[in-house]
């Protein structure tokens, strides 16, 4: 696995490689700058390509974190 970090401008990014077959983009996006969501993007690699779309997305932030968060202690 393979992987690089980014910091700036209130971003911080990871980009995994996962066995030859997977592309992970991660964004945290903190506040001020945004509204403090996390992203996570999946790229297949076909025959050494990475793709140009992601194939699945998942997006959260944290306002759906501290509702969650309530939900389970009640």
């Amino acid at each position: 696995m393979n992987s690089i970090f980014h910091k700036d401008d209130g971003t911080h990014r990871a980009i995994l490689w996962i066995d030859d077959r997977f592309k992970i983009k991660i964004w945290r996006f903190t506040p001020p700058t945004h509204s403090g969501r996390l992203m996570i993007h999946v790229y297949p690699i076909t025959d050494g390509e990475v793709w140009d779309n992601p194939c699945d997305e998942f997006t959260v932030d944290d306002d759906s974190i501290a509702e969650l968060e309530t939900q389970m202690k009640e």
